[in-house]
């Protein structure tokens, strides 16, 4: 199904000053990656050099793990700039990105199979854990919640938005005059002060 879609200027574009860079060094080196792959998809020659290899190498390298809050390189910024360097950059990032997937495939793995062989324990204590854990890794066991609706018919709803409306008009009432029965003890005991 198409979706019609019409250009509307009554605002403007948005300018951007500066192009947008990613905050970490690992944003950079992703977008720079990505970019690359992408012209690289869409036609563009790639001849990498064995320098270019080895520089793209060293600036993966000086990735730093999710919980070191130092300061990321800024020096190599014009590298990325390099067409063949994020190439290759690309190319080491969408690698180890599926080396990630696979070693968390072949941890499940490991798990599921020790998990498989502690079930078979002695002790049903244990064995019942374990069967409760390989159940929930293979999303035996999900939570549910039930939601009812109820509808009301048109009447219903005017009716029951009429007494809210009275019962709200009743309460102001109330409030007005307790406000009052206060602004007046108040007032009498000024006067009783000044006798």
């Amino acid at each position: 199904m198409q979706i019609p879609v019409e250009p509307n200027l009554d605002r403007p574009i948005p300018v951007q000053a500066q192009p947008e860079i990613g905050r970490t060094y690992e944003d950079r080196l992703k977008v720079a990656g990505n970019t690359a792959m992408l012209l690289n998809e869409l036609g563009v020659e790639d001849d990498l050099s064995p320098e270019e290899k080895e520089k793209a190498r060293q600036m993966i390298a000086k990735l730093k793990p999710a919980d070191d809050k130092s300061s990321p390189p800024i020096a190599e910024e014009k590298e990325l700039k390099n067409y063949s360097v994020a190439l290759a950059i690309g190319n080491y990032l969408n690698e180890y990105e599926k080396q990630i997937v696979a070693d968390k495939v072949q941890v499940r793995t490991v798990v599921v199979n020790r998990l498989m062989e502690i079930s078979q324990d002695e002790d049903n204590k244990i064995a019942l854990k374990a069967l409760e854990l390989l159940g929930k890794a293979s999303d035996l066991f999900t939570e549910r919640s039930e939601i009812t609706i109820t509808h009301q018919t048109s009447d219903e709803l005017k009716s029951a938005i009429k007494e809210r409306i009275k019962l709200l008009m009743q309460t102001q009432q109330l409030d007005v005059k307790t406000k009052a029965q206060k602004h007046l003890e108040v007032i009498d005991a000024d006067v009783t002060e000044i006798k």
